[in-house]
C-alpha cells in the first residue's frame, strides 16, 4: 500500500493471471493495473497507471512465481489467507508497537497509530508533490477531483505554506544578523578612523603650532 496506494482489500484481491479481477499487466511497455468491467462503477475495462516504485518492485519477483495472487498474507497455521479486516488488524497493530503516531486528538489525548489506510495516504501525500492532480486523481482513482483536492493537494498546500514561512522567517534571521554584522563594522571602522586620525594629530607640527 506504502508502493502502490491500493485499498487494503485491493491490495489483497490483487492477481498475476487473471483478466477477471484486479490485476498486474505486464503487456505493454510499462507495467499497468487491469480492472475488469465489472468491478468498475463505469461498468467497462480499464487500464490505469501504475507507481514506478510498485512496477520495480513486482518486477523484482521470477517470472516462474507470478501467478496467483500477488500477496497471500497467511495465519500462524501457515496456511489460512488472512482476510482483510484480520490484516488491517495486524498493520494497526505493528504501527502500535513501531509508535508511528499520525495524530493525538486534542480532547481525549489519544493517540492515533499507523494504520493500512494511513499507508495509502502516505503514498498519496508524497504523489502530491510530484504530479498534478488530475494525475494524482487517476493514479489515487478517485471518482472526482474534488476528493483529490480536499484530502490531497490542500493538505501539500499548507504544507507548502510552512516551508515558504520557514524560509521567510529563516531569512528574516539572516538578514537581521547580517544588518547587526554591518553595524558592528561600521562601528569599528568610524572608531579606527577616530583613532588614526587622532594619532595623525598627534606627530602632525602643523597641530602642535
Amino acid at each position: 500500500m506504502w508502493l502502490s496506494g491500493l485499498r487494503l482489500e485491493e491490495s489483497l484481491d490483487l492477481w498475476w493471471d487473471r483478466d477477471d479481477r484486479l490485476c498486474v499487466d505486464l503487456s505493454g511497455k510499462r507495467p499497468m493495473l487491469w480492472i475488469p468491467a465489472e468491478l468498475e462503477k463505469g461498468h467497462r475495462d480499464r487500464l490505469l497507471a501504475m507507481a514506478p516504485e510498485f512496477a520495480e518492485f513486482l518486477l523484482a519477483t521470477r517470472d516462474a512465481e507470478r501467478t496467483g495472487k500477488v500477496f497471500k498474507p497467511l495465519g500462524r497455521n501457515g496456511s489460512t489467507t488472512l482476510k482483510a479486516a484480520r490484516v488491517g488488524t495486524v498493520v494497526r497493530r505493528i504501527g502500535k508497537a513501531a509508535d508511528v503516531k499520525v495524530y493525538t486528538y486534542r480532547k481525549s489525548e489519544k493517540v492515533k497509530y499507523a494504520s493500512a489506510q494511513d499507508l495509502r495516504r502516505s503514498f498519496g501525500e508524497r504523489w502530491a508533490v510530484k504530479v498534478m492532480p488530475q494525475t494524482l486523481m487517476e493514479l489515487m482513482r478517485h471518482e472526482s477531483i474534488e476528493t483529490t483536492m480536499k484530502y490531497y493537494v490542500g493538505q501539500n498546500a499548507e504544507r507548502t505554506a510552512n516551508v515558504l514561512w520557514e524560509a521567510h522567517e529563516k531569512s528574516e534571521r539572516s538578514n537581521s544578523l547580517s544588518n547587526t554584522w554591518q553595524i558592528s563594522g561600521q562601528m569599528h571602522d568610524r572608531e579606527d578612523d577616530a583613532t588614526s586620525n587622532e594619532s595623525s594629530s598627534v606627530n602632525d607640527p602643523a597641530v602642535d603650532e
